[in-house]
């Protein structure tokens, strides 16, 4: 049984009169323990709302229908007491702005430490102290960097660190990135992913990584799911989807990949147009408009389904090779 499993889900908002409109639509994924995943896509694609509905945190308005269990335990239907004993103890999240995952009006330490008090069931201080040698681990030695220090008084890869320690505090299962460098120089960003890592194979989490960019996804994940428009529409092995992207939407990102060469100041190749609003999807592939092999196959939607080995993929035209430069051919 996979530790986290999830079929056909939706995330829907109230639309014009009775209608849903979904955010999440249809999404179905696997993760086993030990195993890392990345979630790559624009944003607008549904990433953050997947991880949202996993983790019980969706804002008001919002509902997921479909399947979502946790080691066959269904988070969809699971009630709020329920869920709070599982946050925090069995999956947890980093989320991708420190400042505002973080209480500017508590310290560091009774951050970290509230998760093993109630979970673990420790004393106060035996919490202090777990929660100073987790702090530690993550790379703030209490000698530099007490426990009684308040957020404001860290740098941005520093709180990005106790909001890492207050996610692996209890030794979870299932432990969910969304972004966790997007606000942090290229050296931090480096850190911080290698600390991920190594925290992942040392407690032997699962890892689902959420990321719009695809360098983030290579460092962290050897298996990855492309989503566009609330959907996936490729996955498989990571080294195998960059070298081989069979999707245009892949290819595309791929395409807007800086690669240090051609000439000095030559813009980026840009996939046109924008991801459609859940309202303004198009029928049929929901990247038609934006694709340039796009004919008239693509107002069917198309399945996932295995192309090559291990590697699947949504497109009615998925043998179509990029051009040499890497982005999607004309």
């Amino acid at each position: 049984m996979a530790l986290l499993d999830i079929t056909d889900l939706r995330v829907e908002i109230a639309g014009p009169g009775a209608a849903r409109l979904a955010l999440v639509d249809g999404l179905s994924l696997t993760l086993e323990r030990g195993q890392s995943l990345g979630l790559v896509g624009e944003s607008g694609c549904g990433k953050s709302m997947t991880a949202l509905a996993a983790m019980g945190l969706l804002p008001p308005g919002l509902r997921a229908r479909g399947r979502l269990t946790l080691d066959g335990e269904d988070l969809v239907t699971a009630s709020e007491p329920r869920l709070c004993g599982l946050r925090g103890r069995r999956l947890a999240m980093i989320f991708q702005e420190p400042m505002t995952a973080l209480n500017p009006v508590r310290t560091i330490g009774s951050q970290v430490a509230e998760g093993p008090r109630r979970h673990l069931g420790l004393t106060r201080r035996q919490a202090r102290a777990h929660a100073r040698a987790v702090l530690d681990r993550v790379g703030l030695d209490p000698g530099r960097f007490p426990p009684g220090l308040y957020p404001h008084q860290l740098s941005g890869g520093q709180r990005q660190r106790v909001v890492i320690a207050i996610a692996v505090a209890c030794g979870p299962e299932l432990l969910i990135a969304d972004e966790p460098t997007t606000a942090l120089d290229v050296a931090t960003q480096a850190l911080i992913l290698d600390l991920i890592n190594d925290l992942v194979a040392e407690r032997t989490m699962a890892l689902l990584m959420i990321s719009h960019d695809l360098g983030v996804i290579a460092e962290t994940a050897p298996r990855l799911a492309v989503m566009y428009a609330g959907r996936v529409v490729e996955s498989g092995p990571t080294a195998r989807v960059l070298a081989a992207p069979r999707h245009p939407y892949t290819r595309g990102l791929m395409g807007a990949i800086p690669r240090g060469r051609g000439a000095p100041g030559a813009p980026l190749a840009a996939i046109p147009g924008v991801v459609p609003a859940p309202d303004r999807r198009p029928s049929g592939c929901a990247f038609a408009d934006r694709c340039p092999r796009a004919d008239a196959a693509c107002a069917t939607t198309p399945a996932l389904r295995p192309d090559t080995s291990d590697q699947a993929v949504a497109c009615h035209h998925p043998h179509e090779r990029p051009d040499p430069t890497g982005s999607v051919a004309p």
